[in-house]
């Protein structure tokens, strides 16, 4: 399952804070969880934050006791330069500079077995071996990537002339999508000696305002590309995973060109910088559609539709895609697969919030069976109903959420005044039944009308809760209906 970059950071700044020998013991149980299946659906998105705190570079020695332990912690160690370019989606378009994550054990084991076997072993050796110090072991994991860097060179080549070494490097990584994150590996790895250097110069997060208007970030990405211009796609690759507004991306990309005109910037060296950030509309595509079809957790796909709304806004707002056709058509091709879905789930509020505020029955031991699943449905579509109110153009769904938002809000305000209403009149347990629907009505409102519509609410419910208990006085029938009334009346 994948998980929004807004998601990970919070986790990670939570992480961060910890110390480092609680992270690691947070990833062995996490990893002992996982291996045993555990069905958390949080467990994966703890574990890849953990892990990524693992995996960045470290200022001193790798100071983990020999054993086991630190013998699993040396793939982290020998893929920790790759972290910044590290992405959990398999992109329509690959996109040069953001490795799929998954590739990383296949290579891994490519390495271990074919390619670098003896080395590999020897430092594994050393590393569970108690003897040996952290400034030892970290001195061997670097020696071991620049005996890769020449070993993986070594086996391009061969694939550039041999057919039958091709094929066989493409059964070992996943075809020739994992040869060109193959190729991507060892450009980072060989560019360690200043791309390194370089990114720890880059803040770890790049506001618009810098992207748009400063020249710190400016000058030094355009030094380091005039010095490397072979590496611009990797650059830009780093930059759109520290970006606080990834589509700002593509007014940097004028600022290098000199030139705000899309055609001018295709046809200069600093395209890869708009390349990345179609590649992050992409990737923000395939994460919103895992969320809506896997992910239980009933806000995740809106927050990833959000994320992607302010991507597209952004990039229409600073560039005439119309003067690019690729550009054009790669967003194009995104807006069209989000707006299939975001048009399902307008479709289907209807009777989704009807199902959610149903008054849930008790079975035969006398236990309320609340449908909870229902209220998720209707919590996740009714988020999607709410953002289509500023976001119909982007997911070209003008006609029918504006149909939907009429039905939704007679829905809403005509069963939740029926489900207070009716709360006056319930006893025993009735009364804890039609509680709970009126709960995940006024849960379901505060969504789509508000917090303060949502508190009047609240406030009519107790009254009505207080009447059927007998505690209202005698002019509380004739106050009640009146503040229902206020409270519920059509806005």
């Amino acid at each position: 399952m994948s998980y929004s970059d807004q998601l990970e950071t919070k986790l990670k700044t939570y992480l961060s804070s910890l110390n480092p020998k609680a992270v690691e013991a947070l990833v062995r149980n996490l990893e002992k969880a996982k291996a045993q299946k555990d069905k958390d659906p949080h467990l994966n998105l703890i574990l890849a934050a953990a892990v990524t705190l693992l995996r960045k570079p470290q200022k001193g020695p790798l100071e983990l006791p020999g054993g086991d332990h630190r013998r699993s912690q040396i793939q982290r160690l020998f893929f920790s330069p790759l972290e910044d370019f590290l992405i959990n989606e398999t992109l329509p378009n690959r996109q040069e500079g953001r490795i799929n994550r998954a590739v990383l054990d296949r290579v891994w084991t490519w390495l271990s077995r074919d390619l670098i076997a003896v080395d590999v072993r020897m430092v594994l050796d050393q590393a569970g071996n108690a003897a040996v110090s952290g400034e030892r072991v970290d001195a061997l994991v670097q020696a071991l990537r620049s005996r890769a860097v020449d070993a993986i060179g070594t086996a391009l080549e061969k694939c550039e002339t041999s057919e039958k070494e091709r094929r066989r490097i493409g059964v070992e990584l996943g075809g020739e999508r994992g040869i060109a994150e193959l190729v991507d590996i060892q450009k980072i790895f060989a560019a360690e000696r200043w791309l390194l250097p370089f990114l720890q110069n880059i803040p770890d997060r790049v506001n618009e305002h810098r992207l748009k208007q400063d020249t710190d970030v400016l000058r030094l990405v355009d030094k380091c590309s005039s010095r490397f211009p072979d590496h611009i796609p990797v650059i830009a690759a780093a930059l759109i995973d520290r970006a606080d507004t990834p589509s700002a991306l593509c007014t940097f990309a004028g600022r290098l060109a000199g030139d705000t005109d899309p055609k001018v910037i295709a046809n200069s060296p600093f395209a890869p910088f708009v390349d990345v950030v179609m590649s992050e509309a992409e990737r923000l595509q395939i994460l919103a559609l895992e969320h809506r079809n896997n992910n239980p957790d009933p806000v995740a796909f809106s927050q990833a539709l959000g994320e992607y709304h302010a991507l597209v806004r952004g990039v229409e707002r600073d560039m005439d895609l119309s003067l690019s056709g690729k550009w054009h058509k790669r967003l194009s091709e995104t807006k069209r697969s989000i707006s299939g879905e975001v048009t399902r789930e307008l479709n289907n509020a209807h009777g989704a919030i009807r199902r959610a505020l149903q008054v849930p029955k008790f079975d035969k031991s006398g236990k309320l069976q609340v449908n909870q699943a229902a209220i998720d449905e209707a919590v996740r579509i009714l988020r999607v109903v709410t953002m289509s109110r500023n976001a119909s153009e982007t997911f070209a769904v003008n006609d029918v959420s504006k149909r939907t938002r009429q039905a939704v809000e007679q829905t809403l305000e005509i069963v939740t005044r029926s489900l207070i209403t009716d709360l006056g009149k319930a006893h025993g347990q009735q009364l804890e039944a039609q509680t709970a629907a009126a709960d995940a009505a006024i849960t379901l409102s505060e969504i789509y009308f508000g917090a303060d519509y949502a508190a009047q609410l609240r406030r009519s419910r107790q009254s009505a809760v207080s009447k059927a208990k007998g505690t209202a006085g005698s002019t509380a029938p004739t106050a009640e209906r009146k503040l229902v009334a206020s409270a519920l009346g059509r806005r």
